[in-house]
């Protein structure tokens, strides 16, 4: 009978080449899911930031000018789609009330509430059960009336 004959070993990283692949399968998705995710909130801070604003801009527009005989409150929702430029505003987005006596008289605040929907840039949330399809974000903004 004839010794079987030993096979060469393989060298140390031939052997872990599918323990490798194992693990990149394992945490890709992981990795993936983290990255979506930064991304979306740093979308969704972004637009956060600018309808701040836009609802900052348009409220100090509304209680500077209008006590002036051209002011509308369009003009003052022009002045909130201005400044966001980074964001697809219309009108429609900017609503604009008073409190008190429901005017732009001294010692009223006026508030601007500016609204705006937009659907997920990664589409990943859409995967998750029980997420929304879209991202409804509002920003807020109150000044004083007066002259």
């Amino acid at each position: 009978m004839k010794p079987l004959a030993k096979r060469p070993a393989r060298p140390r990283g031939m052997r872990e080449a599918g323990a490798v692949a194992v693990e990149f399968a394992l945490v890709l998705p992981i990795f993936l899911a983290l990255v979506l995710g930064i991304a979306e909130m740093g979308r969704a801070f972004n637009i956060q930031v600018s309808l701040s604003e836009a609802a900052r801009q348009a409220s100090r527009y509304a209680a500077v000018h209008c006590s002036e005989a051209g002011y509308s409150p369009s003009s003052a929702q022009a002045a909130g789609v201005a400044a966001a430029p980074s964001v697809p505003l219309t009108s429609a987005n900017i609503a604009i009330s008073y409190t008190g006596t429901g005017s732009c008289a001294d010692g009223n605040d006026v508030s601007v509430s500016v609204s705006y929907t937009t659907p997920w840039m990664t589409g990943f949330p859409n995967l998750i059960p029980g997420m929304p399809a879209s991202l409804n974000i509002q920003g807020k903004g109150v000044m004083r009336c007066g002259a």
